[in-house]
């Protein structure tokens, strides 16, 4: 079952060296998926400051307009990802920029699809329009699939080192399962005690690293996919430091005891800035302190007034804010929710609630026709 695991390596090389071969002169790339689609290529870019692909994820006019209206490059590669084929926000945005953009793209040329290979609109799609198809792999649910073709050919794409970010991520599991290391055993016991209490209703996610802002985002949908079924599982309320400190705090500190957190705080910025106050004006405890310094510690401040109010919580060291703690990071959270399932006596990698409103959603647009 825990197949992300497991990969071809070779198949996986060839998928994205293809692609590479085709695609890597393009100025942009146009990513449209949602969910496990776009969230794990996402954060990983967003970790290394890589700004090369525009994710447009939901369906919304204005929203759709924004990020249209940004890319101002020649040269655009549409790339489109939905696992199933039937993604209903996928399938109104191929069909809304093919209409209303289609200038910005020419079809064949420069369009990707990413699909399983089965009977399904978009794949009929590339069959019909001869468009260039990669499998998606079927035994990868999309919060699971970061570090298959689906997650690594954005980011090669984007001029990232996809045989490292792959190759880092399978020492990172290896060294959970087999080596324990970051104390893996310890964390999935702690938690499956701290939910299994039923006290705790929410987990609170709290990054004092403004570039793993979408990895949290991708972490809350992996936890809650994952461990939300059959009445189990505790919300994942994501938090940024130290903005959150204003906005929350007082609650997370005096309100109710039902939470439980873990604060993220990178050990070094690979860029900082040192206060210099020659004049004299800003109070004395903060000249010659760099804005890291000052972030981290808020961070911990937080973190051992948590500790004092006796609220669960855990503090992750990361070694820097830069890319390959945050691979290492969504690897290690990866196999955390996967195992906390299994513990749980739950399968953490089907939706079924899910699904739901998905037919929901297609019975009603048939009704209203």
């Amino acid at each position: 079952e825990f197949n992300f695991l497991y990969h071809d390596y070779q198949l996986l090389k060839k998928k994205i060296s293809e692609c590479y071969e085709l695609y890597s002169d393009y100025e942009k790339i146009a990513l449209v998926g949602t969910g496990g689609s776009s969230l794990g290529s996402k954060a990983i870019l967003e970790a290394s400051l890589n700004n090369k692909v525009v994710f447009i994820e939901n369906i919304d006019p204005n929203y759709v307009i924004d990020k249209i209206a940004k890319i101002t490059e020649k040269k655009i590669l549409l790339l489109l990802i939905s696992k199933s084929g039937e993604t209903t926000e996928v399938l109104s945005l191929y069909q809304t920029i093919i209409n209303y953009f289609s200038k910005l793209f020419k079809l064949r040329n420069n369009i990707l699809i990413i699909t399983e290979k089965k009977n399904s609109t978009l794949y009929n799609i590339c069959k019909k329009k001869n468009i260039k198809f990669v499998e998606h792999n079927s035994k990868l649910g999309g919060r699971f699939s970061c570090f298959s073709e689906t997650g690594l050919i954005p980011l090669k794409l984007a001029g990232l080192n996809s045989n490292y970010i792959k190759n880092l991520s399978d020492k990172t599991f290896n060294e959970c399962i087999n080596k324990n290391q970051y104390f893996f055993a310890d964390t999935i016991s702690s938690l499956f005690n701290i939910i299994n209490k039923k006290k705790y209703k929410c987990h609170v996610v709290l990054s004092y690293q403004e570039s793993i802002q979408s990895l949290i985002l991708w972490y809350r949908q992996l936890w809650g996919e994952s461990l939300g079924k059959k009445g189990k599982g505790t919300h994942l309320l994501p938090a940024i430091g130290a903005i959150d400190q204003h906005s929350q705090l007082q609650m997370w500190l005096d309100g109710p005891d039902n939470l439980f957190y873990t604060i993220i705080l990178p050990k070094k910025r690979k860029m900082d800035f040192k206060l210099k106050d020659r004049s004299k004006m800003i109070p004395s405890y903060l000249n010659k302190k760099t804005l890291g310094s000052i972030l981290n510690t808020m961070g911990l401040s937080t973190y051992k007034e948590l500790v004092k109010a006796k609220r669960p919580v855990r503090l992750i060291y990361l070694d820097d804010d830069s890319l390959y703690p945050a691979v290492k990071l969504m690897s290690f959270l990866m196999l955390e929710v996967a195992v906390l399932g299994k513990f749980m006596g739950i399968n953490p990698f089907n939706q079924p609630a899910v699904e739901k409103v998905k037919v929901l959603t297609k019975k009603l647009l048939i009704k209203n026709g």
